[in-house]
């Protein structure tokens, strides 16, 4: 693998290792090429390397980087996943019965599932939360002690949230970690066990550990058998709603004595970019582009216009059309999720493929749709990392049906059910050329085969076409022309390659397009801040990091947009900080 003389370095260093790497630097091949380096090292031998990243599309990423190396003959030398995934895979799945909460066994309970949904308006109306807190449940955090990280909702609240979930035996993402780092904590055994099974542990975005995850860490390192290889950014350190922060990275990387290796190219970005961000956030040493892409001229833009969507009509769209971008590789990120719900129905209405908020016609929720969109969207493309996708897809499914993890799905067995799917699938497509016709065939028919593999309790028979009946009746509330949809509108939410991505500043961290436009670019959103709340020092400079991680994300060219709707708040400070002009927004 082709590296750079900074992440040679950095890969063939022996001992504990932290990496701090700009945008665009390849910090992810780097990863890789470590991991192949200990692959080598362990094969033959009981030991392992786990690479702990921060979501699961950088999952899903660098294990396909690892496959396309050959190295897939060896998977049983590694193991890449997030935080929560390792947690329930190596700890908390395997010792629960040591815990007083989870003794009996515990199910997963992710925050779009109706279940958790129940809680939380339980929770919701004891506590008289507001619609905005609510949605902030999946965001919470914990500290080693115990204590609730959250900065809407109330420490009383998300303690009777936890406890409410722990008596159904439900448990959430944040959870797993928590009771994870208790079980380590309390019995040194499964730390000892856990730093002879991992030779070396890989850590990525290092830079948005919490404390908890950093006590986590310390258990297994103080064994003394893990070589620690950390990578991260603490100018790209934005999660401090979740406990992260940024000081960790180099108070962790000293504890252990890792030697340090900076990564200052960066290959994504073209010159104009890459200076424009250097004007926000002025790295040491410089941040310098090292891209290939022809820059385009000018590559930075900003207009205020009457909404969001007309900034993409007027001014987005004819721009990705005039250069020749496609609507995959570009992505229109917003300070939160609400002002893209509205934004996403206008643009698919439009006749604009789009994935992300307000683009599904339906709730993701729903079983038969999670399964039938990577069914629907391998057939129409033949990609093989859709197999993949889907068979995680049933890993999840059968992980909320029966409660447990299955990890016998990620085996010749899982692969086997998911080319049954698909054969399944497109025998039926053979038959029924409508999308509705074809979902009402499909459910009945993949659940047979989910049963009859044992991926699904056979309890569970008739729950595919509840959920397929659901389905449909929500598109018709969505208005949705459900009559004249046809199979490939099912495929292309679940192939993101040809759609606009639709994103908040926070879940683009990691991600990168040709065209990027940032809407509702406003102070009191980019930096938040309200008659409530009151924008301090940190919350600042964390806003700035926010607002740098955005205009990282594009390789060619940036938008930045605001509008008139938003008559209270002015145009975010960060735009003149970058050296662009907002005079034009005086008169609103």
């Amino acid at each position: 693998m082709k590296l750079t003389g900074q992440q040679r370095n950095a890969v063939q260093h022996m001992g504990h290792t932290v990496i701090t790497a700009c945008p665009g630097s390849g910090k992810t091949r780097t990863i890789i090429a470590k991991v192949l380096r200990c692959i080598d090292e362990l094969s033959g031998t009981p030991r392992k390397v786990a690479c702990i990243t921060y979501t699961n599309t950088a999952v899903h990423e660098i294990e396909n980087r690892i496959r396309a190396s050959g190295a897939a003959t060896r998977e049983g030398c590694y193991e890449v996943s997030t935080i929560h995934a390792f947690c329930q895979a190596n700890i908390l799945g395997k010792y629960h019965w040591m815990t007083e909460a989870y003794k009996d066994g515990y199910i997963v309970m992710p925050s779009d599932h109706d279940a958790y949904m129940k809680v939380v308006k339980e929770i919701g109306d004891r506590y008289k939360l507001t619609e905005f807190a609510r949605s902030k449940f999946g965001e919470l955090g914990r500290a080693p002690d115990g204590t609730p990280i959250s900065g809407v909702i109330p420490a009383m609240a998300a303690l009777a949230f936890w406890d409410e979930l722990q008596n159904q035996g439900y448990i959430d993402f944040c959870n797993i970690v928590y009771h994870s780092y208790r079980l380590v904590h309390d019995n040194p055994s499964i730390a000892h066990n856990l730093s002879c099974r991992f030779a070396y542990i890989l850590v990525d975005e290092f830079q948005d550990t919490s404390a908890l995850q950093v006590e986590l860490l310390s258990r297994i390192h103080d064994v003394g058998h893990t070589i620690f290889f950390l990578v991260g950014d603490p100018e790209q350190s934005i999660y401090s709603f979740a406990g992260a922060d940024r000081k960790l990275m180099d108070a962790f990387s000293q504890e252990i004595g890792a030697k340090g290796f900076p990564l200052s190219g960066n290959f994504r970005a073209t010159q104009p970019l890459v200076e424009h961000a250097e004007r926000l956030i002025a790295r040491h040493p410089p941040m310098v582009s090292t891209s290939n892409t022809t820059a385009i001229d000018p590559s930075v833009f900003y207009e205020h216009t009457l909404d969001s969507f007309s900034a993409m009509t007027d001014y987005f769209l004819p721009f990705l059309e005039a250069n020749k971008i496609s609507y995959g590789n570009a992505a229109v990120l917003a300070p939160n999720w609400f002002i893209l719900r509205p934004l996403g129905k206008q643009l698919r209405e439009y006749g604009i493929p789009v994935v992300g908020p307000g683009a599904r016609p339906y709730k993701r929720k729903y079983l038969l749709g999670r399964i039938a969109e990577q069914v629907c969207a391998y057939l129409e493309s033949s990609d093989p990392e859709i197999l993949y996708r889907t068979e995680k897809e049933l890993f999840m499914l059968a992980s909320e049906l029966s409660g447990r993890a299955s990890f016998r799905i990620f085996s010749y067995h899982g692969m086997r059910v998911v080319h049954r799917l698909m054969r399944q699938g497109e025998i039926l497509r053979q038959t029924y050329e409508g999308a509705v016709e074809w979902l009402h065939a499909v459910a009945p028919t993949f659940e047979e085969v989910l049963i009859e593999e044992e991926i699904i309790p056979v309890s569970y028979k008739g729950c595919l076409t509840e959920s397929c009946n659901e389905m449909i009746a929500e598109m018709r509330v969505q208005n949705i022309d459900v009559t004249n949809m046809v199979f490939a509108d099912l495929g292309i939410l679940a192939d993101p390659r040809k759609n606009m991505k639709l994103m908040t500043m926070h879940s683009a961290k990691g991600r990168e397009f040709e065209a990027v436009a940032i809407i509702c670019a406003h102070d009191g959103l980019v930096p938040f801040y309200n008659y409530y709340n009151s924008l301090s020092h940190a919350g600042l400079e964390e806003a700035r990091r926010l607002f740098y991680v955005a205009m990282t994300r594009a390789e060619r060219a940036l938008w930045i947009f605001s509008s008139f709707n938003n008559r209270r708040q002015p145009p975010s400070r960060f735009i003149q900080e970058i050296g662009l002009q907002v005079s034009r927004c005086r008169t609103i």
